[in-house]
């Protein structure tokens, strides 16, 4: 049995928000057959390195066949494109041209959404997010192709990816991002630290490296690999980005 169309939904409009909703409207009016998921509606506001990062976190553990739609859009009704990104795992983007899509577009296909008239009946200078990308992903939901929808562009716009550095035996990254724990997440990965147990420093402070959350006692510093497959820092049962924020350079030193 053919599986029904899948459309994730990606904002910054906050979880009280009406917009989530005339968008889904919009969806099922279309495609009425849509499922439809919130990959999350809580993305800081105009944040779009949160909005990149969340997406590369969690586009893996979708379905191939689902479309993402992307709304962290500070520059709607501006000179900014909307785009569709078809990446080369064939996987489908749709949202605003300003670097959210990031983590895919090497080897990635991208179309501008140059024609309207083909999906959308009329289109608002402030909510492209229900009058633009809403209908374009409900038209390839539909059957519609990618290539339907524009020219195909060569030049989208990328957000500086955060990588760690290796000197010798330091890793040297950066927090790039608090989940809802307020757990640090880090531009450094797994594979970086090469298996090796590391000791962490962060903003004067020593983490201590564990498996899991619970190995740690009630209020110490953890560093940890998350779920992401990135080194976080986390205090147990308590918030490490209030303790230490955000933007802070992180090292790991390797044995």
């Amino acid at each position: 049995m053919a599986s029904p169309p899948l459309i994730t939904l990606l904002t910054d409009f906050g979880a009280g928000s009406g917009y989530p909703a005339q968008m889904k409207g919009v969806i099922l009016t279309i495609c009425p057959e849509a499922l439809i998921v919130d990959m999350s509606n809580d993305v800081q506001q105009f944040d779009i390195m949160a909005g990149a990062l969340l997406l590369d976190a969690c586009v893996r553990w979708f379905p191939a066949h689902a479309i993402h739609v992307g709304v962290v859009d500070p520059g709607v009704g501006t000179s900014r494109r909307a785009v569709c990104v078809v990446d080369r795992e064939g996987r489908r983007f749709i949202g605003p041209d300003n670097g959210l899509f990031t983590a895919f577009l090497d080897g990635a296909r991208v179309f501008q959404l140059s024609k309207p008239a083909r999906f959308a009946q009329w289109v608002s200078a402030t909510f492209h997010g229900r009058d633009l990308f809403a209908p374009a992903a409900a038209w390839l939901a539909r059957g519609g192709a990618a290539e339907e929808l524009g020219p195909e562009i060569q030049d989208p716009v990328r957000v500086p990816w955060p990588a760690a550095e290796r000197e010798g035996q330091v890793v040297s990254g950066e927090v790039v991002a608090a989940d809802s724990f307020g757990n640090l997440v880090t531009s450094i990965r797994e594979a970086d630290l090469g298996g090796a147990t590391p000791s962490v420093e962060i903003a004067g402070h020593d983490a201590r490296f564990v498996r899991t959350y619970g190995d740690g006692a009630p209020g110490e510093l953890l560093a940890l690999i998350g779920s992401g497959g990135r080194l976080e820092i986390a205090i147990r049962e308590g918030s490490a980005a209030r303790m230490i924020g955000t933007g802070v350079a992180v090292k790991a030193l390797l044995p």
